[in-house]
Protein backbone atom coordinates (compact mmCIF):
# COMPACT_ATOMS: atom_id res chain seq x y z
CA UNK A 1 0.00 0.00 0.00
CA UNK A 2 1.42 2.99 -0.82
CA UNK A 3 1.10 5.93 2.18
CA UNK A 4 1.11 9.59 1.41
CA UNK A 5 2.64 12.23 4.21
CA UNK A 6 1.63 15.56 4.98
CA UNK A 7 3.20 18.16 3.45
CA UNK A 8 5.05 18.97 7.19
CA UNK A 9 5.58 15.30 7.50
CA UNK A 10 7.24 14.98 4.14
CA UNK A 11 9.29 18.11 4.99
CA UNK A 12 10.39 16.64 8.35
CA UNK A 13 11.53 13.12 6.56
CA UNK A 14 13.26 15.31 4.18
CA UNK A 15 15.46 17.22 7.20
CA UNK A 16 16.00 14.01 8.62
CA UNK A 17 17.96 13.03 6.02
CA UNK A 18 19.46 16.30 5.48
CA UNK A 19 21.43 16.04 9.03
CA UNK A 20 22.01 12.64 8.61
CA UNK A 21 24.56 14.05 6.05
CA UNK A 22 26.54 16.09 8.57
CA UNK A 23 26.77 12.95 10.92
CA UNK A 24 30.24 10.40 10.86
CA UNK A 25 30.44 7.56 8.48
CA UNK A 26 29.13 5.01 10.21
CA UNK A 27 31.47 1.77 11.54
CA UNK A 28 31.45 0.05 8.56
CA UNK A 29 31.84 2.41 5.75
CA UNK A 30 34.93 3.00 8.03
CA UNK A 31 36.14 -1.21 7.99
CA UNK A 32 40.55 -1.34 7.28
CA UNK A 33 41.52 -0.71 4.13
CA UNK A 34 39.33 1.22 2.61
CA UNK A 35 40.14 3.00 -1.08
CA UNK A 36 39.94 6.74 -0.09
CA UNK A 37 39.90 9.14 -3.00
CA UNK A 38 41.10 13.17 -2.34
CA UNK A 39 39.93 15.27 -5.15
CA UNK A 40 42.26 18.22 -5.29
CA UNK A 41 42.40 19.93 -8.88
CA UNK A 42 43.78 23.28 -8.46
CA UNK A 43 47.71 24.72 -8.94
CA UNK A 44 50.92 23.59 -7.33
CA UNK A 45 49.98 25.53 -3.82
CA UNK A 46 46.51 23.94 -3.01
CA UNK A 47 47.86 20.24 -3.58
CA UNK A 48 51.23 20.75 -1.25
CA UNK A 49 48.64 22.20 1.69
CA UNK A 50 46.61 19.03 0.61
CA UNK A 51 49.35 16.90 1.03
CA UNK A 52 49.12 16.14 4.89
CA UNK A 53 45.63 14.64 4.45
CA UNK A 54 47.21 11.93 3.26
CA UNK A 55 49.76 10.98 5.94
CA UNK A 56 46.52 11.27 8.28
CA UNK A 57 44.53 8.94 6.43
CA UNK A 58 47.77 6.44 6.49
CA UNK A 59 48.23 7.06 10.54
CA UNK A 60 44.55 6.47 11.15
CA UNK A 61 44.41 3.16 8.72
CA UNK A 62 47.68 2.54 7.36
CA UNK A 63 46.08 -0.61 5.11
CA UNK A 64 43.55 2.11 3.31
CA UNK A 65 44.49 2.99 -0.28
CA UNK A 66 44.53 6.94 -0.35
CA UNK A 67 44.12 8.05 -4.07
CA UNK A 68 44.76 11.40 -5.32
CA UNK A 69 42.93 13.57 -7.95
CA UNK A 70 44.43 16.30 -8.98
CA UNK A 71 45.65 18.99 -11.74
CA UNK A 72 47.51 17.21 -14.55
CA UNK A 73 50.05 19.87 -13.99
CA UNK A 74 51.24 19.05 -10.52
CA UNK A 75 50.26 15.30 -10.61
CA UNK A 76 54.31 14.90 -10.83
CA UNK A 77 54.54 16.12 -7.10
CA UNK A 78 51.96 13.68 -6.02
CA UNK A 79 53.71 10.82 -7.07
CA UNK A 80 56.38 11.81 -4.97
CA UNK A 81 54.18 11.39 -1.77
CA UNK A 82 54.65 8.12 -0.12
CA UNK A 83 51.61 8.65 1.35
CA UNK A 84 49.73 8.66 -1.75
CA UNK A 85 49.11 5.45 -3.55
CA UNK A 86 47.80 6.07 -6.85
CA UNK A 87 47.48 9.30 -8.50
CA UNK A 88 45.27 10.56 -11.73
CA UNK A 89 44.87 13.93 -13.73
CA UNK A 90 41.60 15.16 -13.62
CA UNK A 91 39.85 14.66 -17.17
CA UNK A 92 38.99 18.28 -18.01
CA UNK A 93 35.84 16.82 -19.60
CA UNK A 94 32.96 15.93 -17.49
CA UNK A 95 31.59 12.73 -19.12
CA UNK A 96 35.33 11.59 -18.58
CA UNK A 97 35.55 12.72 -15.05
CA UNK A 98 32.43 10.75 -14.68
CA UNK A 99 33.78 7.63 -16.45
CA UNK A 100 37.27 7.58 -14.83
CA UNK A 101 35.59 7.94 -11.34
CA UNK A 102 33.60 5.18 -12.23
CA UNK A 103 36.21 3.00 -13.06
CA UNK A 104 38.29 3.57 -10.02
CA UNK A 105 35.34 3.66 -7.83
CA UNK A 106 36.96 4.44 -4.38
CA UNK A 107 34.58 3.85 -1.19
CA UNK A 108 35.15 7.41 0.05
CA UNK A 109 35.31 10.13 -2.45
CA UNK A 110 36.20 13.17 -0.32
CA UNK A 111 36.10 16.80 -2.47
CA UNK A 112 38.55 18.83 -1.11
CA UNK A 113 38.26 21.94 -3.43
CA UNK A 114 34.73 22.78 -3.52
CA UNK A 115 33.79 22.56 -7.56
CA UNK A 116 30.26 21.64 -8.87
CA UNK A 117 32.00 19.67 -11.59
CA UNK A 118 33.78 17.24 -9.21
CA UNK A 119 30.10 16.59 -7.12
CA UNK A 120 28.24 16.30 -10.01
CA UNK A 121 30.60 13.51 -11.42
CA UNK A 122 30.99 11.55 -8.43
CA UNK A 123 27.60 11.40 -8.05
CA UNK A 124 26.80 10.42 -11.42
CA UNK A 125 29.65 7.83 -11.10
CA UNK A 126 27.49 6.35 -8.35
CA UNK A 127 30.37 6.70 -5.69
CA UNK A 128 29.22 5.51 -2.59
CA UNK A 129 30.29 7.86 0.14
CA UNK A 130 31.04 11.52 -1.30
CA UNK A 131 31.92 14.36 0.81
CA UNK A 132 31.50 18.05 0.51
CA UNK A 133 31.67 20.85 2.06
CA UNK A 134 28.17 21.68 3.31
CA UNK A 135 28.77 25.39 2.26
CA UNK A 136 28.02 24.83 -1.01
CA UNK A 137 24.36 24.26 -2.06
CA UNK A 138 25.43 22.21 -4.95
CA UNK A 139 26.26 19.23 -2.55
CA UNK A 140 23.19 19.84 -0.43
CA UNK A 141 21.95 16.95 -3.47
CA UNK A 142 24.95 15.35 -4.74
CA UNK A 143 27.16 14.59 -1.52
CA UNK A 144 26.04 12.08 1.47
CA UNK A 145 27.93 13.62 3.96
CA UNK A 146 28.55 17.29 4.40
CA UNK A 147 31.15 19.00 6.50
CA UNK A 148 31.47 22.37 8.18
CA UNK A 149 34.09 24.15 6.85
CA UNK A 150 35.72 26.98 9.29
CA UNK A 151 35.14 30.18 7.56
CA UNK A 152 38.59 31.07 6.08
CA UNK A 153 38.00 34.34 8.37
CA UNK A 154 38.34 31.75 11.71
CA UNK A 155 42.41 32.44 11.66
CA UNK A 156 43.24 28.44 10.86
CA UNK A 157 45.67 27.77 8.66
CA UNK A 158 44.67 26.63 5.13
CA UNK A 159 45.88 22.92 5.73
CA UNK A 160 44.27 22.84 9.20
CA UNK A 161 40.83 23.34 6.69
CA UNK A 162 41.31 20.90 4.64
CA UNK A 163 42.05 18.57 7.47
CA UNK A 164 38.61 19.20 8.30
CA UNK A 165 37.43 17.10 5.53
CA UNK A 166 38.52 14.24 7.40
CA UNK A 167 36.43 14.82 10.07
CA UNK A 168 33.38 12.38 9.31
CA UNK A 169 36.22 9.52 9.17
CA UNK A 170 37.02 10.15 12.78
CA UNK A 171 40.11 12.12 12.34
CA UNK A 172 40.97 15.13 14.09
CA UNK A 173 43.84 17.59 13.62
CA UNK A 174 43.39 21.12 15.15
CA UNK A 175 47.27 22.19 15.31
CA UNK A 176 48.95 23.90 13.14
CA UNK A 177 52.40 22.50 15.20
CA UNK A 178 51.38 18.97 13.99
CA UNK A 179 51.37 20.15 10.38
CA UNK A 180 55.31 19.35 9.35
CA UNK A 181 55.47 15.99 10.49
CA UNK A 182 52.94 15.40 8.26
CA UNK A 183 55.22 16.20 4.83
CA UNK A 184 56.62 13.07 3.78
CA UNK A 185 57.68 14.82 0.04
CA UNK A 186 60.28 12.15 -1.10
CA UNK A 187 62.02 13.96 -4.79
CA UNK A 188 64.25 12.72 -6.97
CA UNK A 189 67.98 12.69 -5.96
CA UNK A 190 69.26 14.70 -9.17
CA UNK A 191 67.01 16.84 -12.04
CA UNK A 192 67.81 15.94 -15.51
CA UNK A 193 68.93 18.99 -17.17
CA UNK A 194 66.46 19.85 -20.10
CA UNK A 195 67.40 19.68 -23.76
CA UNK A 196 68.36 22.60 -25.07
CA UNK A 197 69.36 24.59 -21.68
CA UNK A 198 72.32 26.52 -21.93
CA UNK A 199 74.47 24.87 -18.64
CA UNK A 200 75.92 21.64 -19.53
CA UNK A 201 74.39 17.99 -19.69
CA UNK A 202 73.75 15.62 -16.57
CA UNK A 203 72.73 16.46 -13.22
CA UNK A 204 71.60 19.64 -12.19
CA UNK A 205 72.59 20.42 -8.76
CA UNK A 206 72.88 24.14 -6.91
CA UNK A 207 76.58 22.85 -6.17
CA UNK A 208 77.55 23.14 -10.03
CA UNK A 209 77.08 26.90 -9.67
CA UNK A 210 77.59 28.08 -6.06
CA UNK A 211 81.58 27.69 -5.94
CA UNK A 212 81.30 27.18 -1.86
CA UNK A 213 77.95 29.76 -1.80
CA UNK A 214 75.56 29.19 0.07
CA UNK A 215 72.10 28.43 -2.65
CA UNK A 216 68.92 30.54 -2.59
CA UNK A 217 65.86 30.47 -4.52
CA UNK A 218 64.10 33.29 -5.78
CA UNK A 219 60.81 32.84 -7.21
CA UNK A 220 59.70 36.39 -7.98
CA UNK A 221 56.47 35.22 -9.86
CA UNK A 222 52.81 36.90 -10.12
CA UNK A 223 50.86 35.72 -7.13
CA UNK A 224 47.10 35.00 -7.39
CA UNK A 225 46.62 38.90 -6.87
CA UNK A 226 49.52 40.92 -9.14
CA UNK A 227 49.55 43.70 -6.86
CA UNK A 228 50.64 41.91 -4.75
CA UNK A 229 53.76 41.21 -6.52
CA UNK A 230 56.64 41.82 -4.23
CA UNK A 231 58.25 44.58 -6.86
CA UNK A 232 61.19 42.91 -9.14
CA UNK A 233 63.19 46.18 -8.09
CA UNK A 234 63.09 44.95 -4.38
CA UNK A 235 64.26 41.76 -5.37
CA UNK A 236 67.67 42.68 -7.23
CA UNK A 237 68.05 45.12 -4.12
CA UNK A 238 68.22 42.08 -2.02
CA UNK A 239 70.98 40.32 -4.27
CA UNK A 240 72.94 43.52 -4.32
CA UNK A 241 72.65 43.82 -0.05
CA UNK A 242 74.08 40.26 0.15
CA UNK A 243 78.10 40.02 -0.13
CA UNK A 244 78.01 38.04 -3.71
CA UNK A 245 80.76 35.50 -2.12
CA UNK A 246 78.09 34.37 0.36
CA UNK A 247 75.28 33.22 -1.50
CA UNK A 248 74.37 32.21 -5.10
CA UNK A 249 70.64 33.10 -6.22
CA UNK A 250 68.27 31.48 -9.05
CA UNK A 251 65.69 32.85 -10.37
CA UNK A 252 63.24 30.43 -10.98
CA UNK A 253 59.56 30.69 -13.03
CA UNK A 254 57.42 28.89 -15.81
CA UNK A 255 58.08 29.29 -19.44
CA UNK A 256 54.81 31.85 -18.99
CA UNK A 257 56.51 33.92 -15.96
CA UNK A 258 59.52 34.98 -18.60
CA UNK A 259 57.94 38.20 -20.31
CA UNK A 260 57.22 39.31 -16.77
CA UNK A 261 60.28 38.85 -15.30
CA UNK A 262 63.04 40.62 -18.25
CA UNK A 263 63.40 43.24 -15.62
CA UNK A 264 64.97 41.01 -13.31
CA UNK A 265 66.87 38.81 -15.74
CA UNK A 266 68.45 41.46 -17.73
CA UNK A 267 69.74 43.24 -14.34
CA UNK A 268 71.44 39.75 -13.33
CA UNK A 269 72.04 38.60 -16.83
CA UNK A 270 75.81 38.95 -16.29
CA UNK A 271 76.31 38.59 -12.57
CA UNK A 272 78.38 35.48 -11.58
CA UNK A 273 76.04 34.91 -8.50
CA UNK A 274 73.09 34.91 -10.25
CA UNK A 275 71.48 32.09 -12.50
CA UNK A 276 68.66 32.14 -14.54
CA UNK A 277 66.42 29.00 -14.33
CA UNK A 278 62.91 30.37 -15.52
CA UNK A 279 61.63 27.91 -17.46
CA UNK A 280 64.31 25.76 -17.81
CA UNK A 281 62.89 23.20 -15.25
CA UNK A 282 59.84 20.63 -15.18
CA UNK A 283 57.85 20.77 -11.89
CA UNK A 284 59.40 17.31 -10.93
CA UNK A 285 63.12 18.84 -11.90
CA UNK A 286 62.01 21.96 -10.33
CA UNK A 287 60.96 20.12 -6.76
CA UNK A 288 64.23 18.09 -7.07
CA UNK A 289 66.59 21.23 -7.37
CA UNK A 290 64.76 22.95 -3.80
CA UNK A 291 65.16 20.35 -2.02
CA UNK A 292 69.17 20.34 -2.89
CA UNK A 293 69.25 24.03 -2.18
CA UNK A 294 69.78 25.92 1.01
CA UNK A 295 66.68 28.50 1.13
CA UNK A 296 63.74 30.09 -1.08
CA UNK A 297 62.41 33.49 -1.02
CA UNK A 298 58.83 34.17 -2.79
CA UNK A 299 55.55 35.85 -2.24
CA UNK A 300 52.55 33.61 -1.69
CA UNK A 301 52.80 30.60 -4.47
CA UNK A 302 52.76 26.93 -4.80
CA UNK A 303 57.14 26.93 -4.94
CA UNK A 304 56.78 28.96 -1.55
CA UNK A 305 54.61 26.31 0.02
CA UNK A 306 56.68 23.52 -1.84
CA UNK A 307 59.95 24.53 -0.28
CA UNK A 308 58.76 24.91 3.16
CA UNK A 309 57.28 21.19 2.62
CA UNK A 310 60.82 20.08 1.69
CA UNK A 311 62.39 21.55 4.74
CA UNK A 312 64.31 24.06 3.81
CA UNK A 313 64.72 27.79 5.04
CA UNK A 314 61.72 29.33 3.16
CA UNK A 315 60.49 32.78 4.09
CA UNK A 316 57.32 33.85 2.43
CA UNK A 317 56.67 37.77 1.77
CA UNK A 318 52.62 38.27 2.25
CA UNK A 319 50.53 41.57 2.53
CA UNK A 320 49.25 43.02 5.53
CA UNK A 321 45.69 41.17 5.84
CA UNK A 322 46.33 39.15 9.09
CA UNK A 323 43.67 36.28 7.77
CA UNK A 324 45.26 35.94 4.31
CA UNK A 325 48.28 35.97 6.46
CA UNK A 326 47.01 32.91 8.96
CA UNK A 327 45.52 31.21 6.10
CA UNK A 328 48.46 30.90 3.49
CA UNK A 329 51.62 30.93 5.69
CA UNK A 330 53.51 28.50 4.76
CA UNK A 331 54.31 25.65 7.13
CA UNK A 332 57.40 23.42 7.89
CA UNK A 333 60.61 23.53 10.03
CA UNK A 334 62.40 26.57 8.55
CA UNK A 335 59.62 28.24 7.71
CA UNK A 336 58.56 32.15 8.25
CA UNK A 337 56.74 34.92 6.61
CA UNK A 338 57.66 38.70 6.22
CA UNK A 339 54.37 40.56 5.83
CA UNK A 340 53.33 44.39 6.05
CA UNK A 341 51.85 46.87 8.54
CA UNK A 342 50.53 48.77 5.94
CA UNK A 343 46.90 49.12 5.00
CA UNK A 344 45.85 46.26 2.12
CA UNK A 345 44.01 48.38 -0.84
CA UNK A 346 43.39 45.15 -2.67
CA UNK A 347 43.57 44.73 -6.26
CA UNK A 348 42.91 48.03 -8.28
CA UNK A 349 44.03 48.37 -12.20
CA UNK A 350 44.31 51.45 -13.93
CA UNK A 351 41.52 53.24 -15.59
CA UNK A 352 43.12 52.82 -19.11
CA UNK A 353 44.23 48.91 -19.80
CA UNK A 354 44.96 46.16 -17.58
CA UNK A 355 48.01 47.57 -16.15
CA UNK A 356 47.97 46.52 -12.02
CA UNK A 357 48.68 49.25 -9.17
CA UNK A 358 51.15 48.09 -6.97
CA UNK A 359 49.46 47.59 -3.45
CA UNK A 360 51.47 49.27 -1.03
CA UNK A 361 51.28 46.62 1.96
CA UNK A 362 54.02 44.97 -0.30
CA UNK A 363 55.97 47.72 -1.29
CA UNK A 364 55.95 48.64 2.68
CA UNK A 365 58.25 45.52 3.00
CA UNK A 366 61.80 46.94 2.39
CA UNK A 367 64.89 44.39 1.31
CA UNK A 368 67.09 45.11 3.75
CA UNK A 369 64.56 43.52 6.55
CA UNK A 370 64.68 40.27 4.02
CA UNK A 371 68.33 40.74 3.68
CA UNK A 372 68.84 40.22 7.47
CA UNK A 373 66.72 37.58 7.24
CA UNK A 374 68.53 35.56 4.64
CA UNK A 375 72.08 36.04 6.66
CA UNK A 376 70.32 34.87 9.99
CA UNK A 377 69.82 31.56 8.28
CA UNK A 378 73.55 31.18 7.51
CA UNK A 379 74.92 33.69 10.74
CA UNK A 380 76.17 36.22 7.82
CA UNK A 381 77.23 39.35 9.04
CA UNK A 382 76.92 43.32 7.79
CA UNK A 383 76.70 44.42 4.46
CA UNK A 384 78.93 43.26 1.47
CA UNK A 385 82.09 45.34 0.94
Amino acid sequence: MNMRYSEPVQELFQNMAFFRKLQPLPATAMAPGRRIMLAKTTQLGDLVISLPMAAALKQHDPHCTVILLTNRRTADIARHCPDVDQVYAAPEDGAELTALLAAVRPDIFIQVNPCRRLAQSAYDAALPIRIGSLFRLYNWQRCTHLVPISSPNSGLNKRLLDLQYLRPLGIVINDATQIPALYHLAPPAAAAMPAGASTPAGALHPAQFAQGRRTVILSPALVTARSHQWPLEFYTELIERIDPREVHWFICGTAEDRASLQPLLQRHAHAANVTDLVGRLSLTEFMAFISQCDGLVAGSTGPLHLAAALGIHTLGLFQSRRSDVQRWRPLGPMASVIHSHVRCRGERRLAHGASVIPCPCMAAIPPSTVAEHVRSWFAMRGQPN
